[in-house]
C-alpha cells in the first residue's frame, strides 16, 4: 500500500476492485499479504502502510487469510500484535527485521509463534543473507517449539503443505 497509494480497506470508499481481489483470494485459498512497515523509497506514502486499516478487512472478510508483512516495523508493531490477537485470520511475517532485534520489538514473540512466519527480506539493504539470519534467529532465547512454528509450521498452516 505505501507504493500503490491505496488503503487495504478502500473498498469502503468505492474501490470495489479490492472486494473482487479479496473474493478471488478466498476462492483460491490464497493468502493476501499487505506491506506493513514504513519505507523511505521515493514516492511512497507511509500513511498507507498503517496496519489498522487491515482491521476492517479482517472483519469484513473473515475467510481471507491476511499476512502483515514486516510486522509493522518500526512504527506499527503494537498495532500488528493487536491485530494478530484480535483476528484468527491475521498473521505476520518478520522479514526485514534483524533477528537479534526481534525480542526487543516483540517481547511476546513466544506467545505469537503460531501467528508468525520467518522471512529474510533478502536480498534487501542490510540483510546479510538467509543463512546468517536463520543462524541469528536460532540463537534467540525462544523455545524449540516456538522456533519450529516461526520457521516452518505457521507457514505450512497459512500456505498449505
Amino acid at each position: 500500500p505505501p507504493h500503490q497509494l491505496i488503503y487495504p480497506n478502500d473498498y469502503l470508499n468505492g474501490v470495489k476492485a479490492l472486494e473482487v481481489i479479496y473474493g478471488k483470494a478466498i476462492e483460491s485459498r490464497m493468502p493476501s499479504s499487505a506491506r506493513k512497515k514504513k519505507t523511505v523509497f521515493p514516492g511512497a506514502r507511509n500513511k498507507f502502510g498503517d496496519p489498522i486499516h487491515v482491521d476492517d478487512v479482517a472483519v469484513d472478510f473473515p475467510e481471507l487469510t491476511i499476512i502483515l508483512a514486516h510486522g509493522g516495523r518500526p512504527l506499527w508493531m503494537s498495532t500488528c500484535v493487536f491485530l494478530l490477537r484480535r483476528h484468527r485470520n491475521v498473521y505476520m511475517d518478520i522479514s526485514s527485521i534483524p533477528p537479534q532485534n526481534l525480542l526487543a520489538y516483540f517481547p511476546q514473540l513466544e506467545k505469537l509463534a503460531d501467528k508468525t512466519m520467518f522471512g529474510s527480506d533478502w536480498p534487501g539493504p542490510g540483510v546479510p543473507g538467509i543463512r546468517a539470519n536463520i543462524e541469528a534467529f536460532l540463537q534467540l532465547p525462544l523455545s524449540e517449539e516456538a522456533k519450529r512454528k516461526i520457521l516452518r509450521e505457521t507457514a505450512l498452516k497459512v500456505f498449505g503443505e
